[in-house]
């Protein structure tokens, strides 16, 4: 998967002869077969749960458009959607990526996507110099979403359509002189045809920088549309087909137990949790200074807003050890259209048909907004580790995508701190007895913590390799000492405004 091409190299294959679109069809291929079966194999990829992603990618007026409603034609329209990126309004306040996660498909439906996450980046290369020099940073970030996305099952199919300037040149002149297509034309597509140079170098180091095992480019003549669309429709097909027969053999190779091409990030030290202390005793008086923080942090958030930075607070840690309490001190301070708290619990049948992170790129804060999370992404490596709900090799390669997860929010600006609350077992069974005694607390109490509390070795050590793999720069864990609940507040609200401070 984490095999590419010489970034050199170009990777465009010479045109065929321009003006060929009225070429004779191919004679061995049956269009209407053709659609015939793809619709009986998007029946199989429902029945068996295969997210597919189709990608059309290419020169603009190259038929992009032309070639998704030709594979429409044999699909049933129940089970896709079609995307058209650059149309999409108000996601300029979250990070880049994010409004391609949230368009992923869930299990047994297709995405199409006309034009992807590739035109922004490469419209920026060609008209920004600068930019070049953060070009392999932004492809890294590209590899490691389509990676992430494979090794979940899903099936990337990537087309690249190309024509010779003179080509794209003579179509637009159509276009424009055709009422019905005239809007088509944009002033960008005139800029891509001047500049075409420029383009094809940037195209060609695209292709190849992302041109990997498990999500390869497809390149594909754009100059005789029939040919064209028999190419697709073959791909397709059989990149479906064998898709479908390893699912019915049960085979998995794509689950692999590391993102491949990952490495490992950098850690800061992290001390085993038997060698953190759980009780703190207050050196202040809890509520002057609970009062002091708390105007404090809405001095700060209204900064924060002004500056337009997003911060995301992660709250984990054992049952009963303060979460809710420490968010609720915290929410008291803030002014409300400024943040959101988002409670995790168990996914919800949509979200298990998506990948684990998809639920959180959703809830992503807005720039000058703060979300809050009772509870996170690292579900992953903990509860759904222990309890056996995600195989050995998700939970395994979890740490690699949460580091990236994280690394990819702060790069587009992004301030994150994460708390882990630590409790002692004494202290959490003398609160478990408090709640189950305290008929308004009661509520607060259920079987699930029982049952985790048994366990509370087996989650220990996933605790342990949790905080220090992904205990980095970029996303730190704070470990609150909260046996004592007041001390907890206070240091929770504290580092929550020297985080505000530092940007």
């Amino acid at each position: 998967m984490c095999n590419q091409s010489d970034p050199e190299r170009d990777v465009i294959p010479p045109q065929a002869d321009e003006g060929s679109d009225n070429a004779a069809p191919d004679a061995g291929f049956d269009a209407a077969e053709a659609e015939k079966q793809l619709l009986f194999m998007q029946q199989e990829l429902r029945a068996l749960g295969i997210p597919v992603v189709i990608v059309l990618e290419g020169w603009n007026a190259a038929g992009k458009g032309t070639m998704a409603g030709e594979l429409l034609e044999g699909l049933d329209p129940r089970g896709y959607q079609v995307h058209v990126p650059e149309r999409i309004q108000g996601e300029d306040d979250y990070p880049f990526l994010r409004r391609f996660w949230v368009r992923m498909p869930r299990q047994g439906r297709v995405s199409i996507f006309i034009g992807s996450w590739y035109h922004e980046p490469c419209r920026d290369l060609v008209r920004h110099k600068a930019a070049r020099r953060k070009a392999e940073e932004v492809y890294n970030r590209i590899n490691f979403m389509e990676r992430m996305l494979v090794c979940d099952g899903t099936l990337l199919i990537k087309f690249f359509i190309h024509i010779k300037r003179k080509e794209q040149k003579r179509r637009m002149l159509h276009q424009e002189k055709t009422k019905s297509t005239r809007l088509l034309v944009t002033p960008e597509d005139w800029e891509q045809n001047e500049r075409y140079d420029e383009w094809e170098e940037q195209y060609n180091r695209m292709i190849a920088a992302t041109n990997n095992n498990g999500a390869p480019w497809h390149v594909l003549s754009g100059a005789d549309k029939r040919a064209c669309k028999r190419q697709i429709y073959q791909i397709v097909m059989t990149e479906l087909e064998k898709a479908i027969a390893q699912r019915r053999a049960g085979q998995r190779p794509w689950d692999t137990p590391a993102l491949p091409g990952a490495g490992s990030a950098p850690t800061l030290p992290m001390p085993h949790l038997t060698d953190m202390t759980t009780l703190r005793e207050l050196e202040t008086d809890y509520k002057p200074e609970l009062d002091r923080l708390q105007k404090q942090l809405r001095k700060l958030q209204y900064e924060l807003y002004s500056r337009g930075v997003p911060l995301v607070l992660v709250f984990e840690g054992w049952d009963a050890a303060g979460k809710g309490g420490c968010i609720r001190r915290l929410t008291a301070a803030l002014d409300p259209r400024g943040f959101q708290v988002v409670p995790i619990a168990s996914p919800t049948p949509e979200e298990k048909e998506h990948h684990h992170l998809w639920r959180f790129w959703r809830t992503l804060p807005q720039n000058g907004n703060i979300t809050i999370y009772d509870r996170s992404w690292y579900g992953r490596v903990m509860v759904e580790r222990i309890e056996g709900f995600c195989t050995e090799a998700q939970w395994r390669r979890a740490y690699d995508e949460l580091n990236l997860f994280e690394h990819e929010l702060v790069s587009q600006g992004m301030v994150i701190r994460k708390f882990w609350l630590n409790i002692s077992p004494d202290e959490q069974l003398r609160r478990f007895v408090a709640r189950r005694d305290d008929p308004q607390k009661q509520w607060k109490i259920t079987d699930e913590d029982w049952r985790n509390r048994a366990k509370w070795d087996a989650y220990a050590s996933a605790v342990d390799e949790m905080l220090a793999r992904t205990h980095t720069p970029d996303a730190p864990w704070i470990v609150v000492e909260a046996d004592d609940k007041r001390f907890a507040r206070l240091k929770v609200l504290s580092a929550v405004a020297s985080a505000m401070e530092s940007i």
